[in-house]
């Protein structure tokens, strides 16, 4: 039964530390970048700056979502390869919990997204990072446009519409 107890705590573990705490990070991270991005679209004469920020924020947005589904299928496969494991009566309830969160929770955070983004875009209920770069955004524009190409144009390269874009 120790072993089974053990098995359990390293399960939790696996679960929270790993798991929810990372995901629940980055999907609040995606959400601010993307509430971000949306009001910066809806700005009519963007400054080259805020334009650079905005793609930059996109791509950000896209590679962590990217990262989230990719660690959320790790997370799924680990739990379900140590939930195996575990063969209690007592400690089958808590088990299949696990094994029903890893799968339920993504989908409803994967179907929530745009519509809390939009939610948080509207009240601006978000972390603006523009106004703390703001008042250097002159001096960042060199900076940030050789990294808008660089992103640009591999992601350009990797779906088959390339072109340079200056």
């Amino acid at each position: 039964m120790t072993d089974q107890i053990l098995l359990m705590g390293k399960l939790r573990k696996w679960f929270w530390y790993y798991g929810v705490l990372p995901l629940v990070f980055a999907y609040l991270t995606c959400l601010n970048f993307s509430a971000e991005f949306v009001n910066i679209l809806l700005i009519e004469n963007r400054s080259i700056t805020l334009y650079y920020m905005a793609e930059l924020l996109y791509y950000s947005t896209l590679c962590i979502g990217c990262l989230m589904i990719i660690w959320c299928i790790i997370n799924a496969i680990r739990v379900y390869i140590i939930s195996s494991k575990i063969t209690a009566l007592e400690l089958k309830g808590k088990k299949y919990s696990f094994n029903t969160s890893v799968i339920l929770f993504p989908i409803i955070a994967f179907f929530g997204f745009i519509p809390l983004a939009l939610i948080l875009s509207k009240t601006k209920i978000y972390f603006p990072l523009f106004p703390l770069i703001e008042p250097i955004a002159q001096d960042l524009t060199p900076y940030l446009f050789p990294i808008y190409l660089l992103i640009t144009n591999a992601s350009e390269y990797m779906f088959g519409n390339f072109s340079y874009s200056y």
